[in-house]
């Protein structure tokens, strides 16, 4: 294994089902894959690695797992027994490092009657360390983040996106790039969720609460059963610097009459509910003047500057890096819905002539790439490029992906890069019978849901 992910390796070899004991760890140095490197490490242990593949057998167990059982907190106040509960998680790796409310059985069972399906149902197993995750557990770390019902049908999906094998969790939960999900919601009910699309759409903002609570109950979901505590089953070397992940809707009363929504483009007629997940390295505002063609056009080349933001990772993987990948990982790009209806009536362009532009104007040159000691993880996805060549932002301008949000004010862009550590996987929500239920005990709780902006 590579040095410094001893850790990370166990945890994802026990998520495997393979025994803390398994034998073989041969440990070497990152400078093993460069060409013309030392193989000394891996030539010493390979006898020991070939035993561990054909001579080694696990001790028999007996299997004495047992039913999860509710755990009792006692004192002489709330406070106490609520410092109690923090402290216990705290101490199991269950928190986030932020108070989480107690998941009691009662406020998951409120919580459960977001579904229709049986709180057991098996939505699919969390990478690295692999925990099997079921309707209840994605009820219980919603509840933790201080969730609602009418949250989890979204949460649902948006998991299944999570664990998809084509997003590769196993990749971006583990890597050291310091990364993150972003989720993007198209469909009828965003609104009455409360997900912001406006105005603060990526940051707290009580009047539209959901984005922050699920986007929080996802990063719980990677770190519980996924294992990405830090140093352990994820080695981001600065962390994903956004605690809640990204979780908003897409404005979709300010797209242009002519353009289509994300969900759209992936396939998906507007009047169905969708979830949308895709993985983002960081994020850069862009600031420009626009309103007229000339000034719309320098909004647009700022956007493209933005997105030449040198990192390699976008290119280095070869396997997801090809024109026929209709779901590469681009990133999101931000417009807002009065730049958009300025680049509609001022310039003429479609969605489409949009990506191109920012896709034309992105290239990255040879010299560049050369600079900044990429070259070598740009052959895996250009193996032939030499002097004077460049390469694209992402392998087609169709799968550049712009999504309409923000508030009217339309001076700054946005842009959350794309990497190439998993693939765009799409999900339709399965509301519940009892949705409209759900949507008046909400307005009840919190008031009428309030509009986007």
């Amino acid at each position: 294994m590579r040095q410094g992910f001893e850790t990370i390796v166990n945890n994802a070899f026990v998520g495997f089902g393979f025994p803390s004991d398994s034998p073989v760890n041969i440990t070497f140095p990152s400078e093993m894959f460069n060409t013309g490197s030392d193989l000394t490490p891996f030539e010493e242990g390979f006898q020991l690695l070939l035993s561990g593949l054909t001579d080694w057998e696990p001790k028999p167990v007996e299997d004495d797992a047992a039913e999860a059982k509710l755990i009792d907190f006692t004192g002489t106040s709330y406070p106490e027994v609520y410092a109690q509960v923090q402290h216990h998680f705290m101490r199991n790796s269950w928190s986030d490092s932020l108070p989480i409310v107690p998941p009691t059985e009662e406020y998951v069972n409120w919580i459960l009657r977001g579904t229709d399906e049986d709180p057991n149902t098996v939505v699919g197993s969390v990478p690295p360390r692999n925990g099997i995750c079921t309707v209840r557990n994605i009820a219980i770390l919603l509840a933790m983040a201080g969730g609602r019902p009418e949250y989890l049908p979204f949460m649902i999906a948006a998991v299944k996106c999570a664990v998809d094998p084509k997003a590769a969790m196993q990749n971006w939960n583990a890597t050291t790039n310091s990364v993150f999900p972003v989720f993007v919601v198209n469909g009828p009910e965003r609104m009455n969720l409360r997900l912001g699309s406006g105005y603060g759409c990526l940051g707290p903002d009580p009047a539209h609460p959901a984005g922050q609570v699920m986007g929080r109950a996802i990063r719980l979901l990677q770190q519980v059963m996924g294992g990405a505590i830090p140093g352990v089953g994820t080695m981001a070397l600065y962390g994903a610097n956004r605690a809640t992940n990204a979780f908003f809707a897409e404005d979709e009363e300010g797209i242009p009459e002519t353009w289509t929504s994300w969900a759209e483009d992936r396939g998906y007629s507007r009047d169905k509910n969708v979830v949308t997940m895709t993985i983002a390295l960081g994020a850069a505002n862009a600031i420009w003047t626009y309103g007229t063609a000339a000034k719309n056009l320098t909004a647009l080349n700022m956007m493209a500057a933005t997105l030449r933001q040198p990192d390699r990772n976008r290119y280095s993987q070869g396997a997801n890096y090809k024109e026929d990948n209709d779901d590469y990982a681009s990133g999101v790009v931000f417009i807002n819905r009065d730049v958009a209806a300025h680049l509609v009536a001022d310039n003429g362009m479609s969605k489409l002539d949009v990506k191109k532009y920012l896709w034309e104007n992105s290239f990255t040159t040879y010299e560049d790439l050369e600079s900044w000691g990429s070259l070598g993880a740009v052959k895996n996805s250009y193996p032939d490029i030499k002097a004077g060549d460049s390469i694209p932002v992402c392998p087609k301008p169709e799968v550049l992906t712009i999504v309409i949000a923000g508030g009217d004010q339309g001076g700054h862009g946005y842009y959350m890069g794309g990497i190439d550590q998993g693939n765009v996987v799409s999900n339709e929500v399965k509301l519940p019978a009892c949705w409209d239920d759900l949507l008046i005990d909400a307005a009840i709780d919190l008031g009428a849901a309030p509009a986007m902006h």
